[in-house]
């Protein structure tokens, strides 16, 4: 079983305007036996935002790198959590707060999925995110992300296996997820669009529509990855 890895970021209309930098940040890798996809939102209101994003995206790799698949969640956790605390230097964490948002996956389908803050995970064609709980009860708008969150409830973890060729994973900042209105058929409209396209014309495709981006006045970064089976 193989895997496809898309990706793409695009400074959002206000930063833009502001000439300020892109505070999102994605990082995806496929290895031979194994794959991961990350995607971090820095929190704009932070002077160091947009390092926390990049340092949370180099953390999960080089902690998922380094351990087992059956490592517990709260140890993985932890482990990520120091390593990006430990990226940052001398930057407090408060001033580089971050949304963490990643999928880890074996080539046999198992698939781990973990969430802290703001954006979305879509599966298959089932919403996983941190609009709605498991019991579909809404969360209050107060965000958390790497840098606030003191406790393991704040992050959302779950397993699912990818059996089919048609099974996809994707993960996105809420510059993308707020915007959404049919959650259910934006999966499969990504995969079918990117399904024959090789990495480079399918990075340059996901960079278009984001920058294209249809829904009036939208002003944050965007960004997105798409991992599915070939």
């Amino acid at each position: 079983m193989q895997f496809k890895a898309y990706a793409a970021t695009v400074t959002g209309p206000r930063h833009q305007h502001l000439r300020q930098k892109n505070q999102d940040a994605v990082l995806i890798r496929v290895w031979r036996d194994q794959w991961l996809a990350v995607v971090s939102d820095g929190m704009g209101s932070r002077r160091h935002a947009e390092v926390g994003s990049h340092m949370a995206c180099a953390a999960v790799c080089h902690v998922v790198r380094k351990s087992k698949f059956s490592e517990p969640d709260r140890s993985l956790i932890l482990s990520i959590y120091r390593n990006w605390l430990h990226r940052l230097g001398h930057i407090a964490p408060g001033d580089a707060v971050a949304t963490c948002l990643f999928a880890w996956g074996l080539r046999t389908g198992e698939t781990r999925i973990f969430q802290l803050g703001d954006g979305a995970i879509f599966y298959q064609v089932k919403h996983f995110g941190s609009t709605q709980s498991r019991d579909e009860v809404k969360f209050s708008n107060e965000t958390t992300g790497l840098g606030i969150s003191q406790k393991m409830s704040d992050w959302r973890c779950e397993r699912v296996t990818l059996t089919e060729p048609t099974h996809a994973i994707v993960l996105m900042t809420d510059g993308i997820s707020d915007d959404l209105v049919n959650e259910e058929q934006f999966l499969p409209i990504m995969h079918t669009s990117l399904n024959k396209k090789k990495s480079r014309l399918g990075k340059k495709w996901l960079k278009k529509q984001l920058h294209d981006w249809d829904t009036p006045h939208h002003t944050d970064d965007k960004t997105i990855a798409l991992i599915y089976r070939t």
